[in-house]
């Protein structure tokens, strides 16, 4: 599901419970705009969850990332460049000790 509506956040107030069980039927999402500015966004359980999720997954990305930046933070970029260009060159060639596909 992946449409979503519109609406000002009077209407939503007046309507609120028809949006809380439109949305929760996963029917549609919900943008909530005050003065013509979005400001809030109205999702089922189940999307919240999967943000939860993904939030999960980009913070332990995150992590790695910056784990292997502090393990070659004293490696200069062209020896890093060189190391890399290297590695990728063995695995093509096959000589990584890999089993060929």
């Amino acid at each position: 599901m992946s449409a979503y509506k519109v609406l000002k956040a009077s209407d939503v107030r007046q309507r609120w419970s028809e949006v809380v069980n439109e949305v929760s039927r996963d029917k549609t999402r919900v943008v909530v705009e005050k003065s013509g500015i979005p400001v809030v966004g109205v999702v089922s359980a189940q999307d919240l969850a999967w943000l939860e999720e993904r939030d999960r997954r980009l913070a332990e990305l995150r992590r790695a990332m910056d784990d292997m930046r502090q393990q070659f933070q004293d490696v200069p970029p062209e020896a890093f460049d060189r190391e890399v260009a290297q590695a990728v060159q063995e695995i093509r060639a096959g000589q990584d000790g890999a089993p060929s596909a």
